[in-house]
């Protein structure tokens, strides 16, 4: 489908609810790929509540990753509400493969599922400067030397702080802030004010709520689609309180979706 180019936030809404069946079927056609490179919005990721204290062992340790943060809207304008994941996570939770850079290849794996939940954190404890909760997609993964030694290397060093999901739409519904459309304007409603970043919604004027997606990975990434994607710190070390670094200009936006609006 050809994005035409929109003169105003008023005529974008207007071509998205006049092509929202489609977009929404060509959305579940595709597998998502969250890794595409973005400027951080938020500077200092930590994970103080979900602080763990793996042994580790030689070739092998033990890290709880967040796979996902809900009720954020990521770079594809997606914002997971609800519990998203529940259905897979009950009928293949241990089956969903720890890769690096979403490579759907036998020797991209890094490490084995042992448990994956969603879990409630304080938004306070991923950095966000807002009260309440939210929910993250939290895996703990056995992660081998004997897989990639490199990745291996990466999270021994706490290298990783980055990670995103690969996974195919299943409910997904419109929201938009205008009052001209009924339907889609009580979504939006419903979910505005339990994001973490509003204002980026509120600047955009929409966005896709999605309420059930089934999850085939979660992937070590260089910089996600949803920044919020930590691993989490392990044996009381001290946490990293240099903020991010923002890309240069010229950083290769590497997107992997067939479409962006």
């Amino acid at each position: 489908m050809k994005i035409p180019k929109f003169q105003s936030n008023k005529e974008r809404i207007n071509w998205l609810i006049k092509n929202k069946t489609d977009l929404v079927e060509m959305k579940k056609s595709a597998v998502k790929f969250g890794d595409i490179a973005i400027t951080p919005t938020v500077e200092n990721v930590t994970s103080k509540a979900l602080m763990t204290n793996y042994e580790d062992k030689e070739d092998v340790i033990t890290r709880s990753l967040v796979t996902n943060t809900y009720n954020w809207m990521d770079s594809h304008g997606d914002v997971h509400v609800g519990n998203t994941f529940a259905k897979t996570i009950k009928e293949r939770a241990t089956k969903i493969f720890h890769l690096h850079d979403h490579k759907h290849m036998v020797t991209a794996k890094v490490g084995r599922t042992k448990s994956l939940k969603e879990v409630e954190v304080l938004w306070s404890d991923l950095g966000v400067e807002k009260e309440g909760s939210t929910t993250v997609l939290l895996a703990e993964s056995e992660i081998a030397k004997s897989l990639n030694e490199k990745v291996f290397d990466f999270y021994v060093n706490n290298e990783i702080d980055q990670h995103s999901v690969g996974m195919i739409y299943q409910k997904l519904s419109l929201a938009v802030n205008d009052e001209d459309y009924k339907e889609e304007y009580a979504t939006w409603n419903t979910y505005i004010d339990k994001l973490g970043n509003k204002e980026e919604a509120e600047k955009q004027g929409y966005f896709w709520a999605v309420t059930e997606a089934k999850l085939i990975e979660y992937s070590a990434v260089l910089m996600g689609s949803n920044e919020l994607t930590p691993t989490v710190q392990n044996n009381s070390e001290p946490f990293n309180d240099t903020p991010k670094s923002e890309p240069s200009s010229d950083t290769q936006k590497n997107k992997s979706v067939i479409f962006v609006i």
